[in-house]
Parts: C-alpha cells; structure tokens; sequence
C-alpha cells in the first residue's frame, strides 16, 4: 500500500509539471525532494533572466519541518555543515557561499551548536561567461547533503535543478525581498565605517576581544544585548566556548583557543562579530585575529615580526645616513676579499697584470669599464628591489640565489667560463664581434670588444657577491632596504663605488701595474689555475642546488652541464679563424640547439623544475646529538614560546648560499669550545635558514634593520626587546662573551 501510494503521488506530481505553464521569460525550476527527510532544498534566482557577463546570486533555499534544524558553516560541538555541490554550465563560475548568521543553540547533551530553524537561504554568487548567446537557457544543477537534527540526527540530501533564460537586455529583479533580508544577515568584512569596533588581545590559550560602539551607532551593547562571536572553523585549533562580560559600556568577550599538536599552527583565527542593530535585528562584522603576539591596537594583533626591537651593538644610538654612506662605501671594498668574489678578482688582477704595458689611457678606460659593470649591476639589483617592494614583496640581499632557477643558470654561465679558461674554446662572433667570457683572458686587438669584456667582468663579479654580506655592508643594506627608492638607489651606488674603487685607482696610476708581475708564459698556467677556481664555485653552486632541491636537481642540473660542454667544444673545435662564415653559422645554430634542448629536456622536462620548487622545501642541516650545537630550526611561534618563557635564545640567520656564513660556521660554531658552551649554558640555539625565499624570516631581518646574511642575535635571560646584534665575520671570542652574558642574570655589554 505505501509504495502504491508514492506511486500515486509521483504521477500527480508529473501531471502538474506537464500541465503547469512555462513561459520562456520566466525561470523554471525543478524539486526533487526526499519524502522521507524533513529538510526540502530549491533554487531561486535575483534575476529573471541572464545577460551574458553580468553577475547575478543563486538562493539555496532549506525549508526544515517544525523543530527541525540544520547546521552552519561551523557547526559547533555537533553535527556538519551542509554540503553543495554544482554542475554548471559551461564558462560559469561560482564564488564562496555567503552564510546568514545562524543561532547560537545548546542542545539535548550540553552541545553547542550553530544552527538554522524553519528556513534559511545560502547565497551563492554566479559569474556568467561574456560569450553567452542571447535566447539560449542556462540549467544549473545541484546535489546537496545536509545534517537534520531534532532529538536524532539523520543525514539528508536533496537536487535542485535552475533553468534561466540569456537576454541581452537588463535583467529584471526578482524575490527582491527574500533577498535583501538574508543578505542583512550576512556578515560583512570590518572596516572604519562599522557600528563597532574591537581590540583583540592575543595570550597563550585564549583570544580576549573588547567591543565597542562607535559614536552615533545603531550597534547595542547592554546586558541583555552582548555581541557575541561565531568562530569560523580552522584546522589545527579547537575553539572552546566563548563568555561575554559588560565592563562600563563596552562588552569582553573571552575566546578559549587550544592548538591541535602536531598539526600546522594556523596564522590566524577568523569569525563573525555578532552585535544587535537598532533594528533589533543580529547584524556581523567578519574579523580576523592573527596568532602571532600578545597585544593588539585596533584589531590588529602585533606580533614577533611587527615588533619595535631597540638591538644592542656597541654603537651608542642610530647612526646617520651618513655614517650609513660611509658604511656602504667601506663595505663595498671588503667585498672584494670575500671568498664568494675571490675567483673572479683573482682573474681580474691577472688582466691587470696583462694590462701593464698598455698605453696609459687605454687602461684607464678599461677600468672605468670595470667599474661601469660594478654600478650597472648594483643599480638593476636597486631597480628590481624598488620595483618588487612597490608590488608588496619583501626581499633581501642575495635574494636571487633562493631561487633554484637562477642558481642552475649561474651554474652554466660559471661553467662555461671555467671551460673557456682552460682553453677548450674561444667564442668569436661572425660579424661585429663581440667579445665573450673567454676574452677576459685572451684580449682580442679590438679596443670595443675589450671595452665589453671589462664590463662583464663588473657585472659577473657583482652577481657573485650578493651572496655575501661583507662587514660593514650588512648595516648599510638594512638600513637601504628600509627607505623609499632614493635611499636604496644611493647606499646601493656607493656600495658599488666602493667595490670598484681599487680598480679605479690602480687603472688612474698605471705606473703602479709595473709592481705586478711581468707577462710571460706563467700566465697560461695561471689562466688554467683560475679555471680551477671557477670549477670550485660551480661546486658550491651545485652544494646549493642540492640543499634546495635535493640530489636529483644536482643530477640533472650536471647533465644539462655536459650538453653545455658538447656545445663548448663544438665552437672551440670548429668554429675557428679558418672557418668560412657559413660554417661558423652553423656551428653557433647546433651548439645554441644543444645548450637550449639540454636546458628544456634536463632542466624543464626530466627535473620538471618548476614542480620541484614547489614541492620541495629547503632542506636544513641537521647534526647527530653529540656531534655539535643541537640545533633547533627557527619558527616564529618557537621562538615567541621560548622568550615568552623568558630563555636565552641564539638566533643564526644563514643560507646554504653564503659562503661567510658557512666559514663562520666551520671555524667558530664547531669549535670545541663554542659547542662545550652552549651546552653547558642550556642557551637555545635557533637557525634561521635562508636557503629558499621566507617572508617570515625577512620580514625578521629587516626588524633588526638587515636585509642579507649572516646575521647573529643574542636574546638575553628574560630580555625580548633589546637583543644583542653580533658582527657579521664573527670570532670564538665574540660568541663566547655574547653565550655567557645572554645567561648571566644582568646584561653585559655589546661585544
């Protein structure tokens, strides 16, 4: 009898659909309900029509039987949210559901939960494609699945199907006031327009919002009006139950938060501010709190990468721009006896020494191009620096080198340059020709293409030295990246006067070369040794590439090397002075195959690069327990915990690309002594590693006024505002005084 009654009434409900007009100026929709569940899902529009392009929202609408609920995007302590999922015509698009606010219910078993009773409509906007053709329909379906409680919880489901009409005219409103009434209960992003505002205060296990009406605000706050907060959900944090007190006229809300271990922390908790309107109606504010600190001023919670930080150096207060200029300068020039640039200014001094019997202005000339290649190189980094800081990144010196693309190409170029140093080819281009990398070491007679091989000897000893943060440079650079695009344009053009000014004013007294050793046949022995060193900085490149990406990068990366060398070796073995210029062409079109196909087959193809930069991150050092300083790796919440709880903290900014960071590291921080320190001090030791690109760790640096590595920070016993900033070349001297000042009860001075 039951199925003969479905029966029964499916066929009167498909006789009524066959029998029911249908306009094509209107738009239709089809239910499919579940008659056994107690929630029925439809769809309805804001227009009548569509115009192709314009957006328009689609209302889900619930309709729950008397005493039936269903459930929020954050359903509580019980049940779950509903679930939509679409299929759309082809070239729409939806965007996040908008969620009316729902009540605040405490059910059967002390749960609370957030719910819908009776009714409630969930807006979804919807992006038509341009292309639409005007008199066609568009049918939008969805398949729903819900929680519907009562005394029990059943699941439930449900499709609706949509069908609208495309004119290409204005579309005509409809259900204007179902509408307008469920997106007033929508919450509506914060802003200094909105009837309340707040002050969040983060602490370890809750989040204390104060509320507040703004001056001439419908907004009620009483006692028997307190706002309230509706927690969105977030992974890796249980919410607890929120109370709300009155103080005077405004409202505390107090927001138990307890992490989830093992689990990501998340950066921020996100919700709805509910407050009554005058209307007497429940209105939102969406707000969101970072977990990052314990203070906020207007919302906005200041954490350890917001705060004022006064470091202790020995410097006595902040120095001015000038003392920064002179900064700058100094360090430029010690740029040149960092071991990341020593290969190439070996090379540049054996050009000096072959410049000796030059006529005088000649040499001149070829310094001041030396020097050009140094300033044109620091004012692009400048440029692109500005440039990046305008779209709202945060970058620092050597950024480059944390990118593993970057870091395979310099390792080609560095390469190709050793090879040519050991004679395997010369390049001669047919035509104008124009001096390559191999011309640094056997000039040819034009005077423009000795012009151009001293300035690319700036430019690549330039690049070479980002890596590096010579004494004195580190300040300066901090103290650059801070300012608008003049301070950065000047402090890098002074630190790139300084780098070049021994060139300058050797090439400006040439009489000073006759103190180099005399040409003669040592100099090709030389040339190959210097070819040595360019191997040596391909293996600390490879090194790089490897604790970016792995040993596989490395791999592939010396495959695509070898192609590298075959087309080398192409051009050294036949594209020679005795070559005709159609065989010249031809060799330079097979060796540029090989390079380029070896890049796109190893590098893009067999790598597949781009996904391992994104799948990969930077591989930290870890050392055996017994084996050296018990390294922790740097995370802002470890090291706001470890303060917080009033530690002595050694903070080690470092990249596996910086080489004055790894020689500090083998000759001080391995050292018996340092090691035996640390542990005996019970100082905790942090490395943060710049290897690949962390916004964290650069917004952190830029705090302490640097924006490259190495940088070394004290954090004294119960101190977390004034640490103490180490030099960046650094002694066992140096860290041994700074360890045993950071855990002595009073603070010593700066070493």
């Amino acid at each position: 009898m039951k199925s003969r009654g479905r029966f029964s009434r499916g066929v009167l409900l498909l006789l009524v659909l066959l029998l029911a007009p249908r306009p094509d100026s209107r738009a239709t929709q089809a239910v499919t309900p579940d008659p056994s569940g107690h929630t029925r899902v439809s769809l309805i529009a804001d227009v009548r029509e569509i115009r192709p392009g314009a957006p328009f929202t689609i209302g889900v609408l619930l309709r729950m039987d008397t005493g039936w609920h269903t459930y929020w995007r954050n359903p509580g302590e019980s049940g779950l949210p509903t679930e939509l999922n679409w299929t759309l015509p082809a070239g729409f698009t939806v965007g996040p559901t908008a969620w009316p606010l729902p009540e605040k219910k405490l059910e059967e078993g002390d749960l609370l939960t957030f719910a819908y009773s009776d009714e409630v409509m969930l807006l979804v906007p919807v992006t038509p494609p341009g292309d639409l053709v005007p008199g066609t329909t568009a049918t939008f379906r969805l398949e729903a699945n819900w929680l519907e409680c009562e005394r029990t919880c059943v699941p439930g489901e449900g499709s609706a199907t949509l069908v609208l009409p495309v004119r290409d005219t204005e579309p005509v409103p409809m259900h204007a006031s179902m509408f307008s009434r469920y997106r007033a209960r929508v919450p509506v992003p914060a802003g200094d327009a909105s009837p309340v505002r707040f002050r969040a205060t983060v602490e370890e296990k809750a989040i204390t919002i104060r509320v507040s009406a703004t001056d001439g605000s419908p907004a009620i706050i009483s006692a028997s009006a307190l706002p309230d907060l509706f927690p969105y959900p977030v992974e890796g944090i249980t919410i607890g139950r929120t109370t709300v007190t009155l103080d005077g006229s405004d409202a505390v809300i107090t927001v138990p938060v307890t992490r989830t271990p093992d689990v990501p922390q998340p950066q921020q908790v996100q919700g709805a501010l509910v407050y009554r309107g005058g209307d007497g109606a429940m209105h939102g504010l969406e707000i969101s709190v970072p977990l990052q600190g314990q203070s906020a001023s207007t919302g906005e919670v200041k954490g350890l990468l917001d705060r004022d930080f006064t470091p202790v150096s020995g410097s006595g207060g902040q120095p001015s721009l000038w003392v920064y200029a002179l900064f700058s300068v100094l360090g430029g020039m010690l740029l040149n006896v960092m071991p990341c640039v020593l290969p190439v200014i070996a090379l540049k001094i054996f050009g000096l020494v072959k410049m000796a019997g030059d006529e005088p202005r000649r040499v001149r000339r070829l310094g001041w191009a030396f020097s050009a290649g140094i300033l044109a190189s620091f004012l692009v980094l400048a440029l692109i620096v500005i440039l990046l800081k305008l779209a709202g990144q945060q970058v620092g010196w050597g950024f480059q080198f944390q990118e593993p693309t970057f870091v395979v190409i310099m390792s080609a170029v560095v390469f190709a340059f050793g090879l040519s140093l050991f004679g395997v080819y010369e390049i001669r281009l047919p035509g104008a020709a124009v001096a390559g990398v191999s011309s640094t070491i056997a000039r040819q007679e034009g005077k423009g293409s000795a012009y151009l091989s001293s300035f690319s000897e700036g430019v690549f000893a330039t690049i070479l030295a980002t890596p590096c943060t010579a004494p004195f440079l580190g300040s300066a650079l901090g103290f650059a990246f801070a300012q608008p695009a003049g301070g950065i344009l000047l402090i890098f053009g002074l630190a790139a006067f300084g780098m070049a000014l021994p060139y300058l004013l050797l090439t400006a007294r040439p009489a000073w070369l006759k103190y180099l050793p005399k040409p003669g046949a040592w100099m090709e022995t030389a040339k190959q040794f210097m070819g040595f060193l360019m191997m040596a900085t391909l293996l600390w490149l490879l090194y790089i590439l490897g604790k970016q990406l792995g040993m596989e990068a490395v791999i592939w990366t010396g495959a695509f090397l070898l192609a590298i060398a075959v087309a080398a070796w192409l051009l050294g073995r036949f594209a020679t002075l005795t070559a005709s210029r159609r065989q010249v062409y031809l060799i330079w079109l097979i060796s540029a195959v090989i390079a380029v196909g070896g890049y796109l087959y190893f590098i893009e193809s067999a790598l597949d690069i781009r996904a391992a930069i994104a799948g990969t991150p930077a591989q930290q050092e870890r050392q055996a327990e017994g084996e050296g300083i018990a390294w922790e790796p740097f995370s802002t919440a470890a090291l706001e915990g470890h303060l917080r709880a009033g530690k002595p903290v050694f903070l080690d900014f470092t990249a596996e690309w910086c080489l004055t960071c790894k020689v500090n590291e083998r000759t001080v921080l391995r050292d018996p002594a340092v090691v035996e320190r640390f542990r005996s001090s019970g100082i905790v030791a942090m490395k943060a590693d710049w290897t690949n690109r962390n916004p964290e760790i650069t917004r952190l640096l830029s705090r302490f006024g640097r924006s490259g590595v190495p940088l070394y920070v004290v954090f004294h016993a119960g101190d977390a505002t004034s640490p103490v900033v180490l030099p960046e070349v650094i002694t066992t001297g140096i860290v041994l005084e700074a360890v045993a000042g950071a855990v002595a009860p009073g603070r010593s001075s700066a070493p």
